[in-house]
């Protein structure tokens, strides 16, 4: 299969979102791609691709999908990077005798468009609409009734009529949750889905997959505090920019509480996390590039919240002292 021009480059960013391609891009990592893919493509067309597609005076041949990072180094621009979406699966264990609370993370299913009796299942357009990459609430019918596992899209394909779509178990939780208690939760009356779920795949808006995941971890809550910062800040993530700025405005202590280990550990502020991760909007305060990958849990940007004064030196623990940075520029503030 041979790929010129702009069709190679197409290519390299659709296998970077797939995750076959970890950034940074560089010709090695471009070579070993098109080797396993069976494409066919000249080791020189490979190196100019990826230099002419960087440039803002390319070749008109030449989309420009990329930005040099360092010498020989790539990543795409953010303007081709797709945001993943977030699905509902039912799993039927009575019918495929099967189920993700069953299986061992890391293992995979596959579901089709059609049912076993060779049927079109209801809302085909979501196995349309899914991607490589998008995350999925895997919920078991039948006597559970409950989410019990995370799902990621490793692989979609088509045979005919045939949608197949590959569902790798990501996470999985001792404590399930379960319909009843997504219908009792408040922020969750909206949902349509949780309302009616018939079907086998639906489309879950954001908010309130970051809801539900902010119930599966309060529900399998780890007893260090780092596990308990991170469901807090998921929590504050699900309950929305009015409610956190709301408790922001009322604190009347900004210097946060410390504890003893054997370092002294501040704890910090969940709603300060999840506001500067939003204005952040997925892009380093500092450099300015797109986080350097998304996290394999829910797929968002990965980026570090840094107090511009430190907290040890008496620094605020507020959003105004706070930034979303990448690891290196986090590395490069406390010992550059």
């Amino acid at each position: 299969m041979a790929k010129h021009g702009d069709g190679l480059g197409h290519e390299i960013v659709k296998a970077v979102i797939n995750g076959e391609i970890i950034e940074p891009i560089t010709f090695s990592k471009v070579k070993e791609f098109c080797d396993k893919s069976g494409i066919q493509a000249s080791e020189n067309h490979m190196r100019v691709i990826l230099s002419n597609a960087s440039e803002n005076t390319h070749s008109p041949t030449y989309k420009k999908y990329f930005e040099r990072v360092g010498k020989g180094e790539y990543r795409i621009l953010p303007e081709h990077r797709r945001q993943p979406k977030y699905f509902w699966l039912n799993v039927d264990y009575q019918v495929y005798n099967w189920a993700f609370s069953m299986a061992k993370v890391g293992s995979a299913q596959t579901y089709s468009n059609y049912n076993p009796n060779g049927n079109k299942r209801k809302n085909e357009i979501c196995f349309k609409s899914i991607q490589i990459g998008d995350f999925v609430v895997a919920y078991e019918t039948g006597e559970i009734k409950a989410i019990t596992a995370i799902c990621r899209v490793m692989d979609k394909y088509e045979k005919d009529d045939e949608i197949l779509v590959d569902f790798q178990k990501t996470r999985d939780f001792e404590a399930f949750l379960d319909l009843n208690a997504m219908r009792a939760t408040k922020t969750l009356n909206d949902c349509p889905v949780i309302q009616n779920h018939r079907g086998t795949l639906l489309e879950l808006e954001a908010n309130h997959f970051n809801i539900i995941m902010a119930m599966l971890d309060n529900r399998n809550a780890q007893g260090d505090y780092n596990g308990e910062l991170l469901q807090a800040v998921r929590q504050s993530l699900a309950d929305g920019s009015k409610e956190r700025k709301q408790r922001l405005e009322s604190r009347t202590i900004l210097i946060p509480e410390s504890y003893e280990t054997t370092t002294r550990v501040f704890k910090r502020n969940p709603d300060v996390i999840a506001e500067v991760l939003i204005r952040a909007k997925g892009v380093c305060e500092k450099c300015k590039k797109p986080a350097p990958f998304r996290k394999a849990l829910d797929g968002t940007p990965y980026l570090e919240v840094h107090h511009q004064i430190r907290l040890a030196d008496g620094g605020e623990d507020t959003v105004d002292n706070a930034v979303a940075v990448c690891p290196n520029c986090h590395r490069e503030l406390h010992f550059g």
